[in-house]
């Protein structure tokens, strides 16, 4: 081979060698330009989100202060432990449950509303039928003298036949000011 052909093919080779190194780096990116996509994509999707519920504030904003309204309210001086306790202790009597141990703990202050207060209520030991524990969950969530929540609820089979045994936590959320 003459030297011109030398230097023609010697430039050859170097045109394929970049080549052959931009088809790389193009076929590694795209790996990545595929993982910026999906990135992409799903920040939309959640700014999308966001914005519609931006919109909708004032739907929002209603809906809470008439579920806030719902929440009793209790002047400063009562005691909230016996008040709950003996919603719930009424509430159990009319389903037949049978409640034998219960403690009330402190009232601490709720996450989201300055004057809200939640109080536990831990029942050690209770008892009743299959049917009479879901009445009486049915009334806890759908009553009007009160919020409550079951917050955890453990039973067993009892020695009495067809009935349930077991304890559970119960949170009374109420507010304090003034009475209505």
């Amino acid at each position: 081979m003459s030297i011109k052909e030398k230097a023609v093919a010697s430039v050859f080779a170097v045109i394929a060698l970049y080549l052959g190194i931009a088809g790389y780096w193009f076929f590694a990116q795209r790996d990545t330009w595929n993982k910026a996509r999906k990135s992409y994509e799903r920040e939309a999707a959640r700014y999308k989100k966001e914005a519609r519920l931006i919109g909708e504030k004032n739907k929002w904003e209603t809906l809470y202060e008439e579920e806030k309204s719902h929440i009793p309210t209790f002047a400063d001086g009562v005691e909230l432990d016996i008040v709950c306790q003996r919603k719930v202790e009424d509430f159990a009597t009319k389903n037949n449950i049978f409640i034998s141990n219960r403690q009330a703990g402190k009232s601490v202050a709720g996450s989201d509303v300055e004057e809200l207060e939640e109080l536990e209520i831990d029942v050690k030991v209770w008892e009743g039928s299959l049917e009479a524990l879901v009445r009486f969950m049915y009334e806890l969530e759908t009553t009007s003298e009160g919020m409550f929540d079951l917050k955890s609820l453990n039973f067993k089979p009892s020695t009495k036949k067809g009935y349930l045994k077991g304890s559970f936590v119960l949170t009374c959320a109420f507010m304090r000011g003034e009475s209505e």
